[in-house]
């Protein structure tokens, strides 16, 4: 059964590297400045809908906010009178 398996394996392997194509290179950038035309967007289409500040977000905002107050205080109590 071991003997079956890794045959079929190797046949596997065998044909799938007989696909590969000569240059791999110049398949990956086939096409990528290619002009198309632009999509078409119809006027008067409603706007997209409002989107809500996540948990994740407002958390980074308060944080940022009050680094900076903490930075801007201790430069204040540094000023000299």
């Amino acid at each position: 059964m071991k003997y079956i398996f890794a045959a079929m394996m190797l046949l596997v392997s065998l044909v799938a590297r007989g696909q590969d194509s000569e240059n791999a290179f110049e398949e990956a950038f086939e096409d990528m400045f290619q002009y198309e035309e632009p999509v078409w967007i119809p006027q008067n289409t409603p706007p997209d809908p409002p989107v809500p500040l996540d948990g994740g977000l407002v958390a980074l905002l308060a944080a940022g906010g009050a680094v900076a107050y903490k930075k801007y205080q201790s430069k204040r109590s540094n000023r000299p009178s």
